[in-house]
């Protein structure tokens, strides 16, 4: 593979472990609202509950599908990490190539 293909690549990748991060980083938000919201369920009175819900104010997460989701993304994230440095070290192995030898 040409060095800009391996580039093109690792940029690629980048971006796709930036998304599982995001995804992890919103993941952990969620199971924090929840358990937020978790307590402060059992401080308001049913009139304040039912308005909150109304209005489409608590978060309504599924603490265990976040939990996979969580486990899920950073299997994920930790596989393209792996990928990424099999491509660094692609990358710097083609730079290496390409450099011209030194005099000495």
């Amino acid at each position: 593979m040409a060095r800009i293909e391996l580039e093109l690549y690792a940029d690629r990748l980048s971006r796709h472990a930036e998304r599982l991060r995001d995804d992890v980083d919103g993941a952990r938000m969620r199971l924090v609202w929840a358990r937020f919201e978790a307590g402060a369920r059992d401080r308001l009175n049913a009139r304040d509950l039912q308005l909150l819900e109304a209005i489409g104010v608590w978060a309504g997460v599924d603490e265990q599908a976040e939990q996979r989701l969580l486990q899920r993304r950073l299997r994920q994230l930790a596989a393209v990490e792996k990928l990424q440095s099999l491509v660094e070290e692609a990358l710097t192995a083609a730079i290496d190539a390409s450099s011209p030898p030194s005099s000495s």
